[in-house]
């Protein structure tokens, strides 16, 4: 999460937030990405290691981005478990096209959290994408217990939802802004935009004096 500038808290929150995902894609190599492609190649011919290896790597990634969007427990741990399914019922689909693997994974689930937010609106339940609307916490005392309990998700509920998407996969998945768009289905420069008014947002929210 070192790219993540907020002022001082950043850190704060990177020593207290432990985030327990694998791979990120920011530290990928030419020689990693090439061994994720063979991998990808075996799966796509049933290889039960490759399939396997898939799972695990990609499993608590997603669930720690959806936990990060949705705040919940069980929702983050059933939305990783549906998007996992997907990803191994799909994968004989996947053409690599000058994108990590790992954009096709997270597009995946991109797309599971805008289907879960359309089913939760039309039964007419709480949006888990709104801010909770029960805490009437100043943002600087939230921002305080945020860092004190390392959970960050508290702050990234004040984010509208395409900037939480934006922080969490660039600044905490390691994606580039290219693969961001690609996820997200925007282009670089909207990218770069809502980047800068999310990081403005976060320092307002984590700042002590709120500013």
């Amino acid at each position: 999460m070192t790219g993540l500038i907020v002022g001082d808290q950043a850190d704060s929150v990177s020593r207290t937030h432990q985030l327990p995902t694998s791979g990120r894609a920011g530290d990928s190599t030419a020689e990693s990405f090439d061994d994720e492609s063979r991998l990808v190649e075996r799966a796509q011919d049933m290889d039960e290691h490759a399939l396997a290896t898939l799972y695990s790597k990609y499993h608590p990634r997603i669930y720690n981005y959806a936990f990060l969007q949705l705040g919940d427990v069980q929702t983050a741990e059933d939305l990783a478990s549906d998007v996992m399914l997907k990803m191994l019922e799909s994968i004989n689909g996947y053409q690599f096209r000058g994108r990590p693997f790992a954009a096709w994974v997270f597009r995946i689930a991109r797309n599971k959290l805008i289907d879960l937010h359309r089913k939760r609106k039309r039964n007419g339940n709480l949006d888990l994408w709104d801010p909770p609307t029960a805490i009437e916490l100043a943002p600087e005392t939230l921002a305080e217990r945020a860092l004190d309990r390392g959970q960050l998700q508290i702050a990234l509920k004040y984010l509208t939802e395409v900037q939480r998407q934006v922080v969490v996969l660039k600044f905490i998945e390691g994606f580039d802004n290219a693969t961001v768009a690609h996820v997200l289905g925007r282009g670089e420069g909207a990218v770069k935009s809502v980047q800068h008014r999310a990081l403005r947002s976060l320092r307002r929210i984590l700042s002590p004096n709120g500013r």
